[in-house]
């Protein structure tokens, strides 16, 4: 490896793509295996699902209940109602999926940091405040989410107690989507190599220098003490168990990923072979992956109609055992009572007139709202303090000539880019003949507001987007812009001509949080009633796409433990832990209550 430390110097000041010459060759995805079509099964009434919520969390719990039933050769009907026309429509589909197990903790504050965060402007380092729409910071959601938020940063032993539990959360989230991977059949093996999945793991000790098995590089720039910062998130990674943590000098950025070598080149100094970072840049090699969610979720869609096969109605009619309707939101919810203070779910209303009644079926009904805050107070149920916190997004769709795509065709990697106030998630690489780049983070509070592409914080964190590609990836703003833009400040005509060209899409969307940043997870309770056949998994902001895998399994186990405490165990989750983060979790929860509650 060493020996390739010149040349890749060199390259620096040769037009910047043709470094990509040195970039290993990628393994090529084997085709998919059709899956056989199951014969259609006779109508019973057990074991029917009916999910509120068709974005990432909706289909990782329809996926997972398939997997149980299909291991246990349980019958098996699940119906998904999705707000949205279509799942590219989802608030998942449009950000760039980073696998850490502490990407629920990283992105939105959390406790006396958000309360602190809350008085200073999103364009302020590490501010969150918009000022500029109506009805954000003073309706009565709002005051209610900011003095839970206060009430919560009083105490500091409740917030510690609950993000330790978040991290060992997180871990055993990231060993739950390698393990769907290691034993996933032909097909959906297939769907997560063609989504770019790449686990966060501990990598085997062959492979432990390499991108894409297990680890990667994250930069941290333009931020004060950079070698401090990325000591203290090194430290917290080791201490969950991850041993092959380090600091990463520029020659080893450039040697493990070529595509960084202009940003090495450009914060750093000194010999070649001898350079040293500038005292407010740094890398880091550390615990992480990430899926294309753009990609997933269509085609995990499309695994279970074809996996689940078809069922034979009383009436003869051949249906779906798995059906997706979309343009269907959800507006309130039919209610039986029963005995012993607690209610039963027998259908949903629907925001088109229809509604969907189950009258004496045995169903079970899972909440997922995602981004769309308040839903469960909406519908009747038990929520805790929440707010949404909008969140931007930028992907670079760049079109490159065959010649082109020979010397880059092989950019590949995902990674984490940290400013102060500023993590962005990010993935690039060639896909469908064009390169991509696609960038999603930094925050601001907008209470029960939906934020708009046209206000000044979508406009502003698009544009810091396109700065940061270009401050660490110049040379494909260069092909994207025609222009030669290393060094250079982006500017809005930039912006500008990249969207009239059809290269630069832009998106704004919210994440649902809590007053303390944790899930809402398990039981649900219809006006503090226990609701006898629902639960919920929901307000995981920036997490639902790496922590789905270990909440959806958490929350399945309030109802049907039995179900799920296996796979539990072997992530090392004790029932203990689980009913821990469940007491966390709980719906009712309010600030002043920072004991356990139970049922």
């Amino acid at each position: 490896m060493h020996s390739r430390k010149p040349i890749i110097y060199q390259i620096i000041h040769i037009f910047t793509f043709i470094l990509y010459v040195s970039i290993a060759s990628a393994a090529v995805p084997s085709q998919a295996q059709d899956l056989p079509t199951p014969e259609p099964m006779i109508e019973k009434e057990e074991n029917n699902v009916i999910i509120m919520g068709g974005g990432h969390l909706g289909l990782i719990e329809a996926l997972l209940t398939h997997l149980h039933a299909k291991e246990n050769g349980i019958p098996l009907r699940i119906t998904i109602y999705e707000k949205n026309g279509s799942t590219s429509q989802t608030t998942a589909a449009n950000i760039w999926n980073s696998h850490t197990p502490d990407e629920i903790v990283s992105v939105v504050p959390r406790g006396k940091e958000l309360e602190e965060k809350l008085k200073l402007k999103f364009s302020d380092p590490g501010g969150v405040r918009v000022d500029d729409v109506f009805g954000v910071n003073d309706s009565e959601n709002s005051k209610c989410f900011i003095e839970q938020v206060e009430t919560y940063g009083q105490n500091e032993n409740a917030h510690k107690k609950r993000t330790e539990a978040l991290l060992k959360l997180g871990k055993a989230s990231m060993l739950l989507w390698k393990q769907l991977y290691d034993t996933a059949d032909d097909e959906l093996k297939a769907i997560l190599m063609q989504s770019n999945f790449n686990p966060c793991c501990e990598p085997d000790d062959d492979s432990k220098e390499f991108l894409h098995k297990g680890y990667r590089v994250d930069l941290i720039y333009s931020v004060p003490n950079a070698k401090e910062k990325a000591s203290n998130m090194l430290e917290a990674y080791q201490k969950l168990g991850y041993k092959n943590c380090k600091i990463l000098s520029p020659e080893d950025v450039a040697a493990r990923d070529p595509s960084l070598c202009q940003f090495c080149g450009l914060h750093s100094t000194g010999e070649l072979g001898k350079r040293q970072w500038n005292e407010d840049s740094i890398a880091l090699w550390r615990p992480g992956g990430c899926l294309d969610t753009q990609i997933f979720l269509p085609k995990l869609a499309d695994y279970l109609e074809k996996a689940m096969g078809t069922y034979v109605t009383e009436t003869g009619e051949i249906r779906n055992c798995f059906q997706l309707k979309f343009n269907k939101k959800v507006t309130s919810v039919i209610f039986s009572h029963f005995e012993n203070d607690q209610v039963n779910i027998e259908g949903l209303k629907f925001a088109d007139g229809t509604q969907d009644e189950n009258k004496g079926k045995k169903i079970t009904y899972i909440f997922c709202p995602g981004e769309s805050v308040g839903t469960l107070r909406d519908l009747g149920f038990c929520e805790p303090a929440y707010a949404g916190f909008a969140g931007a997004s930028l992907f670079l769709n760049v079109p490159v000539s065959k010649n082109v795509l020979q010397i880059v065709g092989e950019f590949n990697h995902c990674m984490e880019v940290h400013k102060v106030g500023v993590v962005l998630a990010w993935q690039g690489r060639v896909r469908e003949g064009n390169l991509f780049l696609g960038g999603a983070g930094t925050k601001a509070y907008y209470g029960n507001q939906e934020p708009m592409i046209d206000q000044e914080f979508a406009k502003n964190r698009n544009l810091l987007q396109l700065q940061m590609f270009n401050d660490v990836v110049p040379w494909l703003v260069s092909i994207a812009l025609k222009r030669e833009t290393a060094g250079q400040i982006m500017t809005e005509e930039d912006m500008a001509f990249l969207e009239r060209e059809g290269i630069a899409k832009r998106w704004v969307g919210r994440r649902a949080v809590t007053y303390d940043g944790f899930p809402t997870l398990g039981r649900l309770y219809y006006r503090d009633l226990l609701v006898s056949n629902g639960r919920t998994t929901t307000h995981l902001s920036s997490g639902g796409g790496s922590f789905s895998l270990g909440t959806a399994l958490v929350s399945c186990s309030a109802l049907f433990p039995e179900q799920v405490m296996k796979k539990l165990l072997q992530v090392n989750l004790s029932p203990s832990f689980v009913q821990e983060v469940l007491n966390y979790a709980d719906s009712r929860r309010k600030a002043e209550h920072t004991e356990d509650l139970s049922n």
